[in-house]
């Protein structure tokens, strides 16, 4: 889906208003879930710090995950096990 009535904001714009936002996982989740223009924004904010809690499985799901999705590999700064 793409976003239409606000498409031709400039990029700044969405990244403006995600920075506004703050860190929030939960915040951040439904806004990926508008269209791809705010998903692409969204997601360097969701992937920066992802946090496994030491669980071996986690670690091998998330793995696999970034193998069905390499884009998202590249905003991950901080992997906390």
């Amino acid at each position: 889906m793409d976003c239409y009535g606000i498409q031709a904001l400039p990029q700044e714009v969405f990244h403006i208003i995600l920075d506004y936002l703050g860190n929030n996982k939960t915040i951040l989740r439904s806004c990926s879930l508008v269209c791809r223009t705010w998903m692409q924004a969204s997601r360097p904010r969701l992937f920066a710090i992802v946090s496994l809690y030491a669980c071996e499985r986690r670690l091998i799901d998330f793995l696999d995950f970034l193998d069905a999705h390499p884009d998202i590999a590249g905003h991950v700064r901080s992997l906390m096990l």
